[in-house]
Formats: structure tokens, C-alpha cells, sequence
């Protein structure tokens, strides 16, 4: 247990310096092989999808996801990162996604590219965050509330 600071954080160092080394080590994967990881990592996007956008075979893409991890769990890697892993309690999305991440999200356009987006309004949907390690189970959602379900079942009930 860390020692608590007067209000209601935790003392931990700067995590900027490890998440640029985090996008550093994505940029050394290749461009084909980060997009085909942070799909999967930051999006839930399945196969079938990233080898449609990314003009692959769906059993490639698994190749090149296992690459990508494997690649990034290397000892040259990890000793870099291990104190990003060690230093959060818990697993936050926040802290991986700085402005170097974010930077490289947009220059590789990936936001465009995998963000599911609700059939009945075109809005963004919120993405949960997942383990990469177990698939969801279930099918993927395509509204982004019961609201925009409730028209889009009305709309086809007119036709």
C-alpha cells in the first residue's frame, strides 16, 4: 500500500516519459502491426473487421496480433515498461493514452478507422475497456443507448 498525500491521490512519479516509451516501441512494431494491435487493444474491433479495413485475411491478422504482443513482451521492451505496469494499481486507459499516443492515434487515423459508431445516430459509441486475453462474449453492441435502439426498432416497424 502506497502512503497517502493530504486529498485523495496516491504519489506516483510522472508517467509521461513510460507511455512515449510505450508509443516509441509501437512505432518500432511497423505501422501494419501497431494498427493491427491497438484495433484489438483500444477498439474490441474483431478480425474480420481489421482485415477489411487493413486489406488482410482474418487468420493474418491473428499472426500479426501474436507478433505485435510478442514483439512487445521482449526483455528490451518490458525493462523499459515495467515500471508503468508497477506503478498504477489498476488498469486505467487514461494513463496509456497521453499525447504521444493520442498523437500517434490520429497521424495513423485509427479513430476513423475502428470506432464503432451507433447504427441509429452515426454518433461514436463508448468502448469498454477489455481483456485482450478473453474475447467478449455475446454480440457486439450497435446502438449507442435504449433510446436510439427504441427508434431504429419503431423505423423498421413503419416500413
Amino acid at each position: 500500500m502506497r502512503e497517502r498525500v493530504s486529498g485523495s491521490r496516491y504519489i506516483h512519479p510522472a508517467l509521461v516519459e513510460h507511455t512515449s516509451t510505450l508509443a516509441g516501441a509501437l512505432r518500432n512494431l511497423g505501422r501494419q502491426r501497431a494498427t493491427v494491435y491497438l484495433a484489438v487493444v483500444l477498439y474490441n474491433a474483431s478480425p474480420e473487421l481489421i482485415g477489411e479495413k487493413l486489406h488482410m485475411q482474418p487468420h493474418r491478422v491473428r499472426i500479426s496480433f501474436s507478433m505485435a504482443a510478442s514483439m512487445l513482451r521482449h526483455p528490451t521492451i518490458t525493462q523499459r515498461l515495467q515500471h508503468l505496469a508497477y506503478e498504477t494499481d489498476a488498469f486505467d486507459a487514461g494513463t496509456l493514452v497521453d499525447d504521444e499516443m493520442r498523437t500517434l492515434i490520429r497521424e495513423w487515423h485509427l479513430e476513423e478507422m475502428f470506432e464503432p459508431l451507433c447504427a441509429a445516430c452515426a454518433l461514436p459509441m463508448p468502448v469498454p475497456v477489455i481483456n485482450t486475453l478473453r474475447p467478449r462474449s455475446g454480440r457486439p453492441r450497435r446502438y449507442c443507448s435504449n433510446a436510439c435502439r427504441q427508434k431504429a426498432y419503431q423505423a423498421r416497424r413503419r416500413r
